[in-house]
């Protein structure tokens, strides 16, 4: 009976086909990793650093742009991509970079994971009708994301003695 109820998720590798996601800041931290676990599992991600975006699909990734500069032959910009993107995440650790709303599409969600905010919030939702925001990333989900990580290093290496949990903090 329950099974009726609750559809069953798509496979992995299929989780997010269909959907593209733009990642701003392509960190080693972050944005790269993301990039690569989002398009193994169906998304088609851009992933856009100072100097250049990346095309993150079918677990291949391609050079879009090499610069910002306007002698660049691409026609893909930031812009472009994230007025394309169903899902946003900024990650720039500037006070001075701000994303403009009105390239945001209707229904979209944008998550700021920068300590700064990357879009003006007020902006935002007098722009773009029905966008999910998620403003920042709380020190609790940051804490639950390194306990995560540090899990799954000791399942990856069995190295179950190497520490003590107790010992973390959060």
């Amino acid at each position: 009976a329950m099974g009726a109820i609750v559809a069953p998720s798509p496979p992995a590798g299929k989780r997010f086909d269909g959907m593209t996601i733009t990642i701003i800041n392509r960190s080693q931290i972050l944005g790269r990793p993301l990039a690569s676990l989002l398009s193994n599992d169906g998304a088609t991600v851009y992933s856009i650093d100072k100097d250049s975006i990346l095309l993150y699909n079918n677990r291949r990734v391609k050079r879009l742009l090499n610069s910002f500069s306007s002698s660049s032959s691409s026609p893909k910009d930031m812009e472009f991509c994230v007025r394309e993107a169903q899902v946003i995440i900024t990650a720039v650790p500037s006070s001075t970079f701000q994303l403009p709303a009105t390239w945001i599409q209707s229904g979209s969600t944008v998550i700021n994971v920068a300590s700064q905010p990357n879009i003006d919030e007020e902006e935002l939702r007098s722009v773009v009708p029905e966008v999910f925001y998620v403003p920042q990333i709380g020190r609790v989900t940051v804490s639950l994301l390194e306990h995560n990580l540090v899990t799954l290093h000791r399942r990856h290496h069995d190295c179950k003695n190497d520490f003590n949990e107790k010992d973390l903090t959060y």
